[in-house]
């Protein structure tokens, strides 16, 4: 990962605040390296403080925890009570539909299908919402809510749909969308889809495993999305056009940075895996897919947005905000 990086924002620019941040931090595996390799001149030194370091921890692993630290989870797991009860409450306020036909609203589903945290940036706190059409996802979206440094909330969507799609906000159109929001594409060296669902879980997961995307910042850093390993949401059934769909996610900490769509869909009268990828940031991704002979190969690229263009509501990924905690 490289060494932490700062990112200071200024008070007064509600553009750079209110962005998704971008994260950057040492790890563990950072830590250790630096101590496993001294140089050979300070190698007694490292083992003394290795030793010292051991013992002072021998008399204190079996103790309870302060009660500052305590008290600092009792208020992290508070405030992520409380960013689930604002962003479900902000959630409910917006409302999609196909914009050529407005009476076909989308469901709401009021249930968190992920609550994600990033210690890294700081304290903050989101939820991943969706959007249905007879079960099948139209509309995604992660909220959250800063609590420190910063203390605001924001709101970003991206269109699922197959269609031109509009959203409202309190009554206020803040989404008209013209395009798509997916581009499908079939799945390279796949078998037709298998008739029972323990082994369609089975092509599902292998499926995802073989896509890795990289994210790229605004300051030039690019870092590897992991994959998480469970679908946030399944969806299909035997008598519907999709037999199987699930949407896996790609992140950074816990953060949703893409999303991962597969289902089924016919192809010359056989049911074929398809795949799609949605952004959930405004910065520029690389998604590659490993064949069988372990080759890689781009699939999908994303480019950096400008926020005018992430802020307008016209492009299928879109983010709103800054807004004051509860609204």
């Amino acid at each position: 990962m490289g060494h932490t990086r700062f990112l200071a924002v200024p008070k007064h620019s509600t553009e750079i605040a209110s962005r998704k941040p971008d994260r950057d931090s040492e790890t563990k595996d950072d830590i250790t390296m630096v101590i496993a390799s001294p140089s050979r001149r300070g190698s007694i030194g490292v083992v003394i403080m290795f030793a010292v370091t051991t013992f002072a921890l021998k008399g204190t692993a079996d103790e309870p925890p302060t009660r500052t630290d305590q008290s600092s989870n009792d208020r992290s797991h508070s405030n992520a009570d409380h960013a689930l009860r604002i962003t479900t409450e902000a959630a409910k306020n917006y409302e999609f539909y196909p914009t050529s036909n407005p009476a076909r609203q989308f469901a709401f589903q009021p249930r968190s299908v992920l609550r994600w945290s990033n210690p890294v940036a700081g304290e903050i706190y989101g939820n991943v919402y969706l959007w249905t059409d007879n079960g099948r996802p139209q509309v995604i979206g992660s909220i959250y809510q800063w609590y420190s440094p910063m203390t605001h909330g924001s709101h970003e969507f991206h269109s699922l749909c197959a269609e031109a799609i509009e959203g409202q906000r309190q009554g206020r159109t803040v989404m008209r969308s013209q395009d798509p929001g997916l581009s499908w594409q079939q799945v390279p060296e796949q078998p037709e889809v298998a008739e029972t669902k323990p082994r369609r879980t089975r092509q599902l997961s292998s499926i995802a495993r073989r896509f890795q995307i990289t994210k790229t910042d605004r300051e030039s850093i690019t870092r590897q999305l992991r994959l998480l390993a469970q679908p946030i949401y399944r969806y299909g059934d035997q008598d519907s056009d999709i037999v199987d769909g699930a949407i896996y996610t790609f992140v950074q900490g816990t953060d949703p940075e893409v999303f991962l769509l597969i289902e089924s869909k016919k192809l010359n009268g056989k049911d074929r895996w398809h795949y799609a990828f949605a952004r959930m940031n405004s910065v520029k991704f690389v998604a590659e897919y490993r064949d069988r002979d372990g080759e890689y190969r781009d699939v999908w690229t994303k480019e950096i947005q400008p926020w005018g263009v992430v802020k307008s509501g016209r492009e299928p990924y879109a983010n709103f905000g800054p807004f004051n905690a509860g609204n």
